[in-house]
């Protein structure tokens, strides 16, 4: 396999291959760019090509701060592109169903991350910065790539010289080590043309994937006591869904157009908070956090079969 360039993956603002301080590459074999859309929870209506430019220019507090994942085949992986979020390394376990996927993030203001799975469990994940540090089903399954991408799996870190800035390697370059591992996995790594260029993509609200709810106290009861609260008890379909759990809901049901509606309310809440803060009260973003509560308390009823 011939090395690329992968300066990209950690290049800064002013350069032209700048694709961003936080973004989330996905690759899942033998699952075709749509399907795989459609597994992360994908929005069928929302189905357009767009660039990452595109997709910067419309989080925004008006447009909902959507989430928005493209995809495009890269021999027998399909790749997804996430340029404005991280949520794909939660998300592996959905696409890895009856097979196999993996998840490399840039984060800048957190942690980048490596996340590996097959057929719904995650085996391997560590921070790109300490490779040493893993976890998972199977740690040291990736080991003998995780060393030929450049990382140093067995580098503890322990010196106590104040000189030493070897140190500083574990930060520099750290995602391009990440893609290049992914390039070891799948056979060549996507270049920055291919993830910068007009794709299929779509919005994508995970609370309509199969990855594993977040666990949630005695769900249906806070589900219930929420519903309550936000005084939702009319809303059609959730009372027959809350009495059915575990049972699917669709995207385009008219429940489903409402958990849509939920999330979008939640999503504004956290984004507003640093990006856009006057354009909500207190009030209204605390309750705006209500409504991500209730979406989590209803995942965790609904899909308890994947928890």
């Amino acid at each position: 396999m011939s090395e690329l360039d992968l300066s990209w993956a950690d290049a800064g603002h002013g350069d032209p291959a700048f694709l961003g301080e936080i973004f989330s590459l996905a690759f899942v074999r033998g699952v075709e760019p749509l399907d795989a859309l459609r597994r992360i929870g994908g929005l069928e209506d929302t189905l357009a090509h767009r660039t990452p430019a595109e997709i910067a220019a419309a989080h925004t507090f008006d447009d909902g701060y959507p989430e928005v994942a493209s995809a495009f085949a890269l021999g027998e992986w399909t790749v997804l592109v996430q340029p404005t979020s991280y949520t794909l390394r939660y998300l592996v376990d959905a696409l890895s169903r009856g097979t196999e996927a993996f998840a490399v993030v840039r984060h800048d203001y957190a942690s980048p991350s490596f996340d590996h799975a097959i057929d719904g469990t995650v085996t391997t994940h560590f921070n790109l910065n300490y490779p040493e540090s893993r976890g998972g089903s199977d740690p040291d399954r990736l080991l003998p790539l995780i060393r030929e991408a450049g990382f140093d799996p067995d580098d503890e870190d322990d010196s106590d010289d104040e000189d030493d800035e070897s140190w500083r390697y574990r930060y520099e370059g750290a995602v391009a080590r990440g893609m290049a591992l992914a390039g070891r996995i799948v056979g060549a790594p996507p270049t920055f043309e291919q993830v910068s260029a007009s794709l299929p993509s779509m919005h994508v609200d995970s609370w309509f994937s199969r990855t594993k709810p977040a666990h949630v106290e005695d769900a249906p009861a806070e589900a219930a006591r929420l519903v309550a609260e936000l005084d939702l008890a009319a809303t059609p379909g959730l009372a027959a869904a809350l009495a059915a759990a575990p049972v699917v809901v669709t995207q385009d049901s008219d429940l489903g157009r409402h958990v849509r509606e939920w999330s979008a309310l939640a999503r504004r809440a956290d984004w507003s908070l640093n990006l856009e803060r006057s354009r909500m009260t207190d009030e209204q973003r605390s309750r705006g956090y209500r409504f991500g509560h209730l979406t989590m308390a209803l995942a965790a009823t609904f899909r308890a079969d994947l928890a």
